[in-house]
C-alpha cells in the first residue's frame, strides 16, 4: 500500500467535507448556525429558497435536521439571549466573524425573491461585526470569482487585499472557492510574539521554524516541508490533516520536530515522513496526544523520544524506522491503541524502548518485520514493573524469536505469528 497516496487522497475528501470552524464546541455551532438561521428563516421567502443550503452548512457543522427546524422557536421566543450569545461567540476572534460573514454571502446567492431581506440582514450584520467594506466587498468579489476556479484574478484579489495590511485565512478562501491554490516558500520562520498562526497552505520552509513565548501554530490540511526543524519552547502546535517532510540532504537538525516547556502537542490524520533524512518528534515534557497519523522512513533515532508525562497512541502506524519507533523515557505514563509497527529495528526493543517506571499500557497493536540486534525485538522494557500490560497484541515475523517482548510485567492474549 502507497501510505502517502492513501492518506493525501484521504486528505482531499476530508477538506471537502469539513467547516473552517469544525472545531467550535457543539453548543457553539448551533449558536453559530441560528444566526444563519436569522438569514434563512426569518423572512417566509427565505425559508423556501435557503433551506436546502442553511442544512448542507448545518451537516457540516455536525448539526442534526431536527435540532436546526427548533432554531425557528429561538428566533420567535428567544431572540434577545440567544442573539447575545451569538455575539459573544462571533467575537471570540476575527476568524469566526469573517466566516460567519462568508456563510451570509454564500447562502444568499440562493436567494432570488427573498434577495432584498438577504441585503438587509447581511448589511445589519457587517456593522454590528465592525468588517469593513474593503473587507465585505473582498468577500464579495472572491465569491463570485470562484466560478472560474483558480483563476489569476482571484490571485490578483488576494494579493491586492493583502498588501492593503489585511491577512485571510487560506482555510477560509478554500472554503469560499475549493479549486483556488496557494503555496508559500520561506527561507526560515520565527514565530515569537504571543500570536496566533496558520500555515494552510502548501508552505517550503528551507530552515527552521520556532514557536516561542506562548505563541500557537496550527497546521491543517496542507504538506508543509522543512529543511530543519520545528523547535517549539514555551509555545503550542497542533498538526491535522496534513503531511510533513523533511527536505534537504544537508540537515544539521536530528529531529523534525522538537518540543520543550509544552503542556500539549496534538497529531490527528496526519503523516510525518522524514525520507530517511532525519528522526522524528522529540519531547521532552508535557502531554503529546497522536491519533490516526503515520510516522514513516525514519532514521538516525527514534521516531518518537518522550520524556514527558503523558503519552497517547491511538491507530498510529510507524513504518521503516530504522532506529525504532519508540523510546519512552522518564516517568511516563503510556497509551498505546491499535497500533502497527512495521520494519522498525534497533538494538533493544525494535519498535518500543521502555524507560519508564510509570504504566504502560500497549493494547491491540500489531508489530510486523522488527528486529532488535540484542533483546525485545517488539518490545524492551529496562525495568519490570507493575503496571505493564501488553494485551491482545499481533507479532509476525520479529526476530529474535526468543523475547520479543521483553520484561513486561502482564502479556495476555498475545498471538505470536511467524510467515
Amino acid at each position: 500500500m502507497d501510505i502517502l497516496s492513501t492518506l493525501q487522497k484521504k486528505r482531499e475528501v476530508n477538506r471537502m467535507q469539513m467547516h473552517p470552524l469544525s472545531s467550535l464546541s457543539l453548543n457553539e455551532k448551533y449558536t453559530y448556525c441560528f444566526g444563519l438561521a436569522i438569514l434563512t428563516k426569518g423572512n417566509m421567502k427565505t425559508i423556501n429558497e435557503l433551506s436546502a443550503p442553511f442544512e448542507q452548512i448545518c451537516h457540516m457543522l455536525s448539526i442534526e435536521k431536527e435540532t436546526s427546524e427548533e432554531m425557528i422557536i429561538d428566533i420567535n421566543n428567544n431572540f434577545d439571549s440567544s442573539f447575545n450569545y451569538l455575539m459573544q461567540v462571533l467575537s471570540i476572534e476575527q476568524r469566526i466573524s469573517n466566516c460567519f460573514m462568508i456563510d451570509l454571502l454564500k447562502l444568499s446567492e440562493y436567494s432570488e425573491w427573498g434577495k432584498w431581506y438577504c441585503d438587509e440582514v447581511i448589511e445589519e450584520f457587517r456593522v454590528i461585526l465592525k468588517i469593513s467594506a474593503e473587507t465585505f466587498h473582498f468577500f464579495s468579489d472572491f465569491l463570485k470569482e470562484r466560478k472560474h476556479g483558480d483563476s489569476p484574478k482571484a490571485h490578483q484579489l488576494v494579493n491586492r487585499y493583502e498588501a492593503s495590511g489585511n491577512e485571510i485565512d487560506y482555510e477560509l478562501l478554500h472554503y469560499m472557492n475549493e479549486e483556488y491554490l496557494e503555496s508559500k516558500h520561506f527561507d526560515s520562520l520565527l514565530l515569537n510574539d504571543g500570536g496566533c498562526y496558520r500555515i494552510e497552505c502548501s508552505t517550503v520552509v528551507d530552515n527552521d521554524i520556532v514557536v516561542e513565548n506562548g505563541t500557537k501554530l496550527y497546521i491543517s490540511n496542507t504538506t508543509l516541508s522543512v529543511g530543519g526543524s520545528i523547535k517549539v519552547k514555551s509555545g503550542r502546535v497542533e498538526i491535522r490533516n496534513s503531511l510533513l517532510e523533511a527536505i534537504g540532504k544537508k540537515r544539521n537538525t536530528t529531529w523534525l520536530i522538537e518540543l520543550e516547556k509544552q503542556h500539549l502537542f496534538v497529531m490527528e490524520d496526519s503523516t510525518l515522513d522524514c525520507h530517511f533524512l532525519c528522526s522524528g518528534i522529540k519531547q521532552i515534557d508535557g502531554n503529546l496526544n497522536v491519533k490516526r497519523s503515520f510516522f514513516y522512513r525514519i532514521q538516525g533515532d527514534r521516531a518518537l523520544n518522550f520524556s514527558g508525562k503523558e503519552l497517547e497512541c491511538i491507530e498510529v502506524t510507524f513504518s521503516d524506522c530504522l532506529d525504532g519507533a519508540l523510546w519512552i523515557a522518564k516517568r511516563a505514563n503510556v497509551e498505546l491503541l491499535k497500533c502497527q509497527f512495521e520494519n522498525c529495528r534497533a538494538e533493544h526493543g525494535g519498535a518500543i524502548h521502555s524507560a519508564t517506571t510509570e504504566k504502560v499500557h500497549i493494547r491491540e497493536c500489531t508489530f510486523t518485520d522488527c528486529y532488535a540486534k540484542y533483546l525485545g525485538a517488539a518490545i524492551y522494557f529496562e525495568f519490570k514493573r507493575y503496571g505493564q500490560e501488553i494485551l491482545g497484541c499481533r507479532l509476525i515475523n520479529c526476530e529474535p524469536k526468543k523475547d520479543e517482548v521483553f520484561n513486561a510485567y502482564t502479556i495476555v492474549d498475545v498471538m505470536d505469528n511467524h510467515v
